[in-house]
Formats: structure tokens, C-alpha cells, sequence
């Protein structure tokens, strides 16, 4: 797994990363025909010429904010259905709604 998969799966690269020391951010919004339920957010670091990967999304569910970081995953389908599969059983609030 490489970050070209990431790209081809919908996400964006940024080269601001906030406070991580990430090389790059991969970042893809999440959403449905409601609205936006989240961002996923996808850290590169270059480590010894390879990639490694950091993965964290940010919920709400009223008004109280849950920062979830996972850091072991094999592909972009099984992190994008961790998160999936998070959001539908805690029943978190949709970050915007369409009007």
C-alpha cells in the first residue's frame, strides 16, 4: 500500500498537517446524500524511503468532539470502513447537512 492508492480512491493531498510531523495529509470528505458526516484524514510519514500511514477522524455527537486515531490498517477499504462502521454504531451527528 503507497499513498498513489489513497489519491486514486478519492482524497486530497495537502502539505499542511497542523501539529503532526507528517510528511504529507491525504484527506477525503465523507458524506451522503444528508450531508457530510466526517473527514478522514490519512498522515504520511517517509520513514528509511517507505510509507507509513496514521489515520484519525474527528466526530461530533452533540457537540462534544471524539478525536479517534487508528494506526494499523492493510488497505484504504478497511480504513474507511473501521470508520464507516464507527460513525453507524455511535450514531454521531453529521458535521454538515445539505439544504
Amino acid at each position: 500500500m503507497n499513498s498513489q492508492y489513497f489519491l486514486e480512491a478519492g482524497y486530497r493531498q495537502y502539505q499542511e498537517t497542523g501539529f503532526r510531523h507528517a510528511d504529507f495529509l491525504l484527506q477525503k470528505r465523507i458524506y451522503d446524500v444528508i450531508g457530510t458526516k466526517y473527514f478522514l484524514n490519512i498522515y504520511v510519514y517517509n520513514i528509511e524511503s517507505r510509507e507509513a500511514f496514521d489515520s484519525e477522524v474527528r466526530f461530533t455527537k452533540n457537540l462534544k468532539l471524539y478525536c479517534i486515531t487508528v494506526s494499523k490498517f492493510q488497505s484504504v477499504e478497511e480504513i474507511e470502513k473501521i470508520f464507516e462502521d464507527l460513525w453507524e454504531r455511535m450514531c454521531f451527528d453529521y458535521q454538515e447537512r445539505t439544504s
